[in-house]
C-alpha cells in the first residue's frame, strides 16, 4: 500500500506543476489582464461554477453507487491492475476508456467554466482540478468494491488524458490536426445486462474502440495548401481488445489489436451546410463527430 501511495503521490504531484505553468502561460499571452489565481479578489467563482462544483461529484457519486457497485465492501483496498500487458484486466481497454473519459471531461468542463466565468483564466484551474478530482473521486469508490480497487494505473490513465486535452484546448491548430475518439457498438453481452444496468456502457470494452485521428484538414493551419477534397479526409490509429471482460468457456481467447484506417471527416461535412462555419451552431453541430468515431472508410486491424 505504501508504495502505491508514493506512486499516486508522485504522479499527482508531476502533473499539476507542469498544469499550473502551463494554465499561467496561456493566461500571460491570451488574457494578460486577468489572474488565473482563484478565489482571490475579483477572481471569486460565479454561481453556475459553484454549481458545477456541486453537480459533477454527486452525479458521479450516484452514478459509481449504481453502475459500479460502490460501497459493495467496507474495507478500502488496492488494485494493481496493470496496464496494456496480455493477462491484464481487459487487455488495456480499460486505461484508454480513463483516459478518453475524463480527456472529454476535461474539454467539456473547460467550455463550461470559460462560460461561467466570462472568459477569464480561472478556466483552466476549476477545469484541471474538478475532472483531476473526478479521476481520484472514482477511485476512492472502486477502493469499496470487491471487484475493482484503487488503481494508481487507472490514475495515471486519468492524468494522460487530462493532459492532451490541456494540450489542445491550449492550442488551436494542434487540435485541428488531431483528434480522440471512441467507436462503439453495444454487443450483444451488455444487450443482456441492459436491465440490471443500462448505463455501464462504459465497461462494455467488446463493443469498444479508441481511435487517435490525425485529420487533414488541419494542414491548412501549418500554411500547407492541400487540394480541397483532401480536407474530408483523417487518418485514424488506435487500440481495441476483445473477449477479456464476461467472456465464456466457448468463446475465442482474448486478443489486443492495434487499429488503423482511413475515415470521413465529418467534421468537415457539417461545415459544408453553413454559409458561415465559425457560426456557434456550425460548432456545436461539429461536436458529437470530434468526439465519436464513425468508421467510414477503409480500416484494418493488426493483433498483438
Amino acid at each position: 500500500m505504501e508504495k502505491h501511495l508514493i506512486q499516486l503521490v508522485t504522479i499527482t504531484l508531476l502533473f499539476f506543476s507542469p498544469c499550473s505553468v502551463f494554465a499561467q502561460e496561456n493566461t500571460s499571452t491570451t488574457n494578460a489582464d486577468a489572474s488565473w489565481v482563484p478565489f482571490t479578489e475579483g477572481n471569486w467563482p460565479t454561481t453556475p461554477t459553484l454549481a458545477m462544483f456541486i453537480a459533477v461529484p454527486v452525479a458521479i457519486t450516484i452514478y459509481g453507487t449504481v453502475t459500479w457497485d460502490w460501497g459493495s465492501q467496507k474495507n478500502p483496498h488496492f488494485g494493481d491492475e496493470g496496464f496494456f500487458g496480455k493477462n491484464t484486466y481487459s487487455g488495456g481497454a480499460d486505461k484508454l476508456g480513463h483516459a478518453f473519459s475524463h480527456y472529454v471531461m476535461f474539454r467539456a468542463l473547460y467550455n463550461y467554466y470559460d462560460w461561467s466565468e466570462n472568459g477569464k483564466s480561472t478556466r483552466w484551474f476549476y477545469s484541471i482540478t474538478t475532472a483531476s478530482f473526478v479521476g481520484i473521486l472514482i477511485e476512492v469508490g472502486d477502493a469499496f468494491t470487491g471487484e475493482y480497487g484503487f488503481s494508481y494505473e487507472d490514475v495515471v490513465s486519468d492524468m494522460t488524458g487530462i493532459g492532451l486535452g490541456i494540450l489542445l484546448e491550449y492550442s488551436p491548430t494542434l487540435d485541428s490536426l488531431i483528434g480522440f475518439s471512441w467507436q462503439y457498438w453495444p454487443t450483444e453481452r451488455y444487450k443482456d445486462r441492459w436491465k440490471s444496468k443500462p448505463f455501464n456502457m462504459t465497461t462494455d470494452y467488446n463493443g469498444a474502440k479508441f481511435v487517435l485521428n490525425f485529420r487533414l484538414a488541419g494542414l491548412k493551419n501549418l500554411g500547407l495548401q492541400l487540394p480541397n477534397f483532401l480536407r474530408y479526409i483523417q487518418l485514424d490509429f488506435g487500440y481495441f481488445t476483445r473477449n477479456y471482460i464476461h467472456r465464456k468457456e466457448t468463446d475465442a481467447p482474448p486478443y489486443r489489436s492495434l487499429y488503423f484506417g482511413i475515415s470521413l471527416n465529418f467534421m468537415e461535412v457539417v461545415k459544408d451546410f453553413f454559409d458561415n462555419p465559425e457560426s456557434r451552431t456550425c460548432k456545436i453541430l461539429q461536436q458529437p463527430f470530434k468526439y465519436y468515431h464513425i468508421p467510414a472508410g477503409y480500416s484494418g486491424d493488426y493483433k498483438i
